[in-house]
């Protein structure tokens, strides 16, 4: 029988037998989210598919790839607003809209969150 020194040097210098974990994937969505995105994805794809770029901003890629939304995407009624939507393409939504915020509220493609 070994001694619990002998016993914790032999596991220091061995090491312990890895236990297998069992691999869980983290959802990128709760339910809740998943069932407003689905909504969101029927709602817009026609509205932008097939479409030019509204807001047409220097290195526009011409077509729209999705929908700029005016106001943000804070809440589901947002999100889901029609009325403050575009159809954009990736550069003028993405890039163009965020490093020229003024010039965006001036042409009116970009309007204040808080409501005023």
């Amino acid at each position: 029988m070994e001694s619990y020194l002998e016993y914790r040097r032999r596991i220091k210098n061995e090491g312990k037998p890895v236990k297998e974990k069992k691999v869980r994937k983290i959802k990128p969505f709760s339910d809740k989210r998943a069932a407003i995105n689905r909504e969101y994805y029927k709602l817009t794809k026609p509205l932008w598919q097939g479409k030019e770029c509204e807001i047409k901003a220097q290195g526009c890629q011409r077509y729209a790839t999705g929908m700029h939304h005016k106001r943000g995407k804070a809440t589901t009624e947002r999100l889901l607003n029609t009325n403050e939507m575009v159809p954009a393409c990736t550069h003028c939504n993405l890039i163009w809209v965020e490093e020229n915020s003024k010039a965006a509220e001036l042409l009116g493609f970009k309007l204040p969150r808080n409501g005023k």
